[in-house]
């Protein structure tokens, strides 16, 4: 701890900086100095400095949070084979709200309309993806109904293992519709050629999010605006049943910034009723010895996975719905239209 702390001062001694006592935070380190709090952060990789540098080049630069620059007019000091940036250290929101979730799901579809662009995309390309994922979901599932019929075909049934076969019936149908929108997915794909791509964040969460700024871009990278969206969702619906309002409207609030093709909507539908999480539950439990196997705790696991699943149906189903409320109400405008024609 003693050598780290003194790597630490040598690296804030490139800044001008004393530090007078430190706190670790995750990956950040909170330093209380002479001049002031810091966010101290240690990076993993040139690839994630180059990230930071590419994100303050693009239209995210401006909500980024400030690095501050070295003695030396550097935006990254080194300190044997690490780098290291430095920000103003803030602790975010302590309360998780209505409007606050609303406005990151604002903030984020702005972040990615400001870098937005629309690429060419061949039949080849589109193929290969729905294939890739359909293989990566059918090795899932066959996961899950060997271990089922096995399951199932046992004299007696641990607790576990029934919780396997109870909710077995409803992620298959998790899967089938994911498999089905991601068909939807391709024949509009074929039809348009285009899909839109946008420097995104990498890994968009709300303790990343501290408006106006964004915080931790080690990850960005040029990818569907989706992708944000999508890893924000996995990321908070992993609570108890059942999710706030505000999280099912958030697509909303996204779209009021930056709509969806019905690609796209086909396409995020897809991903997020993915089934996430059990087949690494079950495959933890098959790999432990009987006498290691204690019930209690892969049973929770298994829950959580559960929560998840069914906080991210509530999302999906209230998109579909809203979707479906849409055409209906585009078809009731349109009807009065053509009566009149006929008169």
């Amino acid at each position: 701890m003693a050598a780290q702390a003194d790597r630490y001062e040598a690296v804030l001694a490139q800044y001008g900086l004393r530090p007078e006592r430190m706190e670790q935070r995750g990956k950040a380190v909170k330093v209380y100095t002479n001049r002031g709090v810091f966010a101290l952060k240690p990076l993993e990789s040139e690839q994630e400095a180059a990230a930071i540098w590419q994100s303050l080049q693009h239209g995210g630069g401006r909500r980024c949070l400030p690095l501050y620059f070295t003695q030396q007019r550097s935006l990254f000091a080194t300190e044997g084979r690490r780098l290291y940036y430095l920000q103003a250290w803030h602790d975010g929101e302590s309360k998780v709200e209505k409007d606050v979730i609303h406005t990151f799901f604002r903030e984020l579809a702005r972040l990615h309309r400001a870098t937005v662009r629309t690429i060419e995309v061949g039949e080849e390309e589109a193929a290969a993806y729905r294939k890739q994922k359909r293989d990566e979901w059918q090795r899932t599932r066959a996961v899950w109904e060997e271990r089922v019929e096995r399951y199932e075909a046992a004299w007696y049934m641990s607790p576990f293992q029934l919780q396997c076969c109870t909710y077995f019936h409803e992620v298959m149908r998790a899967y089938a519709f994911a498999e089905e929108r991601l068909d939807v997915w391709e024949e509009t794909l074929k039809e348009t050629k285009q899909w839109r791509i946008a420097w995104v964040h990498g890994k968009a969460r709300l303790s990343h999010h501290l408006p106006p700024y964004w915080i931790s871009w080690e990850r960005a990278h040029w990818n569907s605006p989706l992708f944000d969206v999508i890893a924000a969702l996995r990321f908070h619906v992993r609570t108890m049943p059942p999710l706030g309002r505000e999280w099912l409207e958030g697509m909303e609030e996204y779209e009021k910034e930056l709509p969806l093709s019905d690609g796209e909507r086909a396409f995020l539908y897809s991903h997020l009723a993915e089934p996430r999480g059990f087949v690494r539950c079950l495959e933890r439990y098959e790999a432990a010895s009987r006498n290691e196997r204690n019930e209690r705790e892969y049973v929770t696991a298994l829950q959580r996975c559960y929560w998840a699943f069914k906080n991210m149906e509530a999302v999906v189903m209230h998109l579909v719905q809203r979707d479906a409320a849409q055409q209906e109400e585009a078809m009731d405008n349109e009807q009065p239209a053509d009566e009149s024609s006929n008169d």
